[in-house]
């Protein structure tokens, strides 16, 4: 009971304060605004750097155009020919608002591409020498020019009709928004490419029939045979990404970053990309890690390469049941689940914020003001006092991780509907693909998170208690704190990749949950990923040794002022 009211007392003395109380609120009503705040943040935050950047290169090209005007000679005018060409490719981009990652973005570079097989085509028949058209050749295969000189007239204005055809077609895929068209052609280019390897393939069957003797025949089935590994590799690939394709056009999915399953494609495509990395060879490695100092052996590299394949694979069957069975993933949509779980990190931020301010004065202030005297000579043990001020600032601050994360879940719920938090998370366990409730799931994330705010308070007290200064243990724990992100980037980035080992990096994990780049960078370039349950256990061990170090420090120390 002399507990309890010892930490009462102090709880409310810290509420007594006018920081605490302007802080406090202001920190709850973010959780209030922020959901509704995130509603109004376009999805697509790119679009107007990607317009200004179009806007830019078309009056580029109009300039570049502009100052040929004059100049009469053949060259010049071919080069005119080329601009004029991508004039109308920037103009699309203008016109058709098309930005950074835009599926247009891959029809207007096809437009770009028989726009200049067009001109190439148009300049032979207008008489230009084939020597002048050649040098001045831009995103033309010069052989297929050579060829354009060698036709009849009739068979020069069937491919150019042909080249207008295919512009045309391309442009008005763009002008229409056919996202379906879009989705076919790729279909179209995907089945080419896997005709074009199995032709490869079958070139090397047939070599290989004939298992040619002669030193020249020999060199070529060797050549062809690295072709065919490749053409193999290549094959099993297309069928995957055309797999992905025919899902899209089967079921129409559009393009749109709204439409969670259209993100949930792309997020498949991604995870392919990645599972398709390959692998580097003790020899490779080696050399690559002396070169760039990278601190790992080759077994680790290799167990980090296989973990991060065996990820690759969980995550692509969970999108692709989430497809088949009309499960929004996680961060694939805009709704309450996902606008929550990038925000509650803010919550331990600011909770951490605030216990060092009152955990960095709560015992120190005692000693500077000379009351703590008055604390002691009552009939209770020194470390009840001690722990009761410990326990008011862990209170104090898991109330606003609590209350913040309360508040969060019940305002996003209200601004995107309370049933989008209904909408179970999709995990792989024991190699099945479970449905879990979003909370149960959120739940021990959160208590990961928190490792860290059990840290820096058990940090700020020892110093505030052994120290008895408020200035330096507000700022070392704040430094330390806040500057533990940045050193783990430096040092990453610097190769001393042994970091991630230690607790440094978890100091302020949240951080790195909140802007999860630094984390990704990490995983494509070396494969490894940051170990958060390790990080919130070592965290958690240091917490008891400083706390246990706070308190025979407190209880044995004499008290002179």
């Amino acid at each position: 009971m002399k507990l309890f009211n010892l930490t009462y007392n102090e709880v409310v003395k810290q509420f007594k304060k006018t920081s605490i109380k302007i802080i406090i609120p202001i920190i709850l009503l973010s959780a209030i605004v922020l959901p509704l705040g995130i509603s109004k943040i376009n999805v697509d935050s790119n679009i107007k750097n990607a317009m200004e950047s179009n806007l830019f290169l078309l009056e580029d090209v109009n300039n570049s155009i502009e100052s040929l005007n004059k100049d009469k000679n053949q060259k010049a005018q071919i080069e005119k020919a080329y601009l004029q060409a991508e004039k109308e490719y920037r103009q699309l981009f203008v016109d058709y608002k098309i930005g950074f990652d835009d599926w247009k973005q891959k029809e207007a570079e096809e437009f770009r591409y028989i726009a200049y097989n067009l001109v190439a085509i148009e300049l032979v028949l207008n008489g230009y020498r084939q020597d002048v058209v050649l040098e001045s050749l831009q995103g033309v295969n010069p052989d297929e020019v050579i060829k354009y000189y060698e036709m009849t007239l009739e068979n020069k204005k069937e491919v150019e009709i042909k080249f207008i055809a295919e512009k045309e077609k391309l442009k008005d895929i763009i002008i229409n928004n056919d996202y379906m068209g879009h989705t076919a052609l790729e279909i179209e280019r995907k089945e080419k490419y896997i005709e074009g390897n199995k032709k490869i393939i079958y070139e090397y069957e047939k070599l290989k029939a004939k298992n040619p003797n002669d030193e020249e025949g020999k060199e070529k089935l060797e050549e062809l045979k690295k072709e065919n590994n490749l053409a193999i590799k290549e094959i099993a690939a297309l069928e995957q990404d055309l797999q992905v394709l025919r899902f899209r056009y089967d079921k129409k999915v559009d393009y749109d970053k709204n439409n969670w399953k259209n993100n949930s494609i792309k997020s498949i495509e991604k995870n392919l990309e990645e599972f398709r990395r390959t692998m580097q060879t003790e020899k490779e490695f080696s050399s690559m890690a002396n070169q760039q100092r990278i601190e790992i052996t080759y077994d680790e590299y290799v167990k980090n390469y296989e973990t991060q394949n065996d990820k690759c694979i969980e995550e692509i069957k969970e999108l692709w049941y989430g497809l088949e069975n009309e499960i929004p993933p996680l961060n694939s949509i805009r709704d309450a689940r996902s606008v929550i779980d990038g925000t509650y990190e803010f919550y331990v931020i600011f909770a951490v914020i605030i216990a060092i301010i009152i955990g960095g004065g709560i015992v120190a202030n005692e000693f500077s003001k000379g009351t703590i005297r008055l604390l002691l000579i009552r009939p209770v043990s020194r470390w009840k006092v001690l722990l009761s001020k410990l326990l008011s600032v862990l209170i104090i601050s898991f109330g606003i991780v609590i209350l913040g994360t309360t508040i969060l879940v019940i305002s996003s719920g209200y601004v995107y509907g309370f049933e989008t938090l209904k909408t179970p998370i999709l995990e792989t366990i024991n190699g099945t693909i479970t449905k879990i409730d979003y909370i149960q799931y959120m739940m021990p994330k959160l208590m990961i998170s928190v490792s860290s705010l059990i840290f820096i308070t058990s940090l700020v007290f020892m110093i505030s208690t052994v120290a008895r200064n408020t200035a330096l243990a507000v700022a070392i724990s704040m430094v330390l704190y806040l500057g533990a992100a940045p050193l783990t980037q430096v040092l990453i980035n610097m190769k001393q990749v042994w970091l991630l080992k230690t607790l440094i990096p978890y100091i302020n994990g949240s951080f790195f949950k909140i802007m999860p780049f630094f984390t990704e960078q990490l995983s494509k370039e070396y494969g490894i990923q940051m170990q958060y349950t390790l990080g919130a256990k070592q965290l958690l061990l240091a917490s008891i040794l400083m706390i246990i170090v706070t308190f025979i420090t407190f209880t044995k120390k004499d008290i002179k002022n």
